[in-house]
């Protein structure tokens, strides 16, 4: 059998699975060795990408146009990245610090007005349209009149669910104001109430969000061990 690179590789990744298998079995430097390859290498990864995607395009791609006279940028423009490159790059001293804390500030903002934004628009908004929506007096009106009582019914259950979940989760966050001397939130019984039912619509979530992480981690469990079993078959020369 000659060993070319395909092979030596898949050798190599059957190894790296029975180490990391091997935790199971409790600690050792051998696994903390691949685990510490393995963030050196997605660091490594995320580094090149980094750098191919933004660094070359971003910046040294439109200083080299600039150089070459075929401006790809508007020169004030080139200019404020550079700078806030540069201010980055200061973080890496502890003596220049303070003078990226600036470009660290806007990345931080954006970044979270980023997150708060895709939150609005990718998930309050449409749950709040869901829940506006769930009445469907059209798919309630032809049950009822085609004498499908039962699913009619069921519609408006529906509806109603969903929309007690969406405000009894939202209660949940609700803390109210805070008077003065004293620490704890005051709430009303009816948001009291409507925050303990959103606790429980909390947990179902959280349950089946636990549900669909183990799910996916028992599937990957079960790819690794039939490429165990496909790798010791190539080995034995098994067909």
């Amino acid at each position: 059998m000659v060993l070319d690179l395909d092979f030596i590789g898949l050798l190599v990744a059957a190894v790296l699975t029975l180490v990391v298998l091997s935790y199971a079995l409790g600690d050792h430097p051998i696994f903390r060795f691949v685990l510490y390859l393995f963030i050196g290498v997605s660091a490594g990864y995320a580094a090149a990408v980094a750098v191919q995607d933004v660094v070359f395009p971003q910046l040294v791609y439109p200083i080299l146009d600039e150089l070459n006279a075929a401006p790809s940028l508007d020169l004030a423009e080139l200019g404020v990245r550079v700078l806030l490159v540069v201010m980055l790059l200061a973080k890496l001293s502890p003596r220049t610090a303070r003078l990226g804390n600036p470009a660290t500030s806007l990345l931080a903002g954006v970044g979270a007005a980023l997150a708060v934004g895709g939150a609005a628009q990718g998930t309050i908004l449409p749950q709040i349209g869901s829940a506006a929506g769930s009445f469907d007096m059209a798919s309630f009106n032809l049950a009822w009149q085609g004498g499908y009582y039962l699913e009619a019914i069921e519609v408006i259950f529906n509806g109603i669910v969903l929309v007690l979940a969406t405000v009894s989760t939202l209660a949940y966050f609700h803390f109210g104001a805070v008077s003065r001397g004293k620490q704890e939130p005051l709430r009303n019984l009816l948001v009291d109430s409507l925050a303990w039912l959103g606790g429980f619509f909390i947990a179902i979530a959280l349950a089946a969000l636990f549900s669909g992480v183990l799910l996916a981690a028992l599937g990957a469990l079960v790819e690794r061990l039939d490429f165990l079993q496909r790798t010791l078959s190539l080995l034995l020369g098994a067909p």
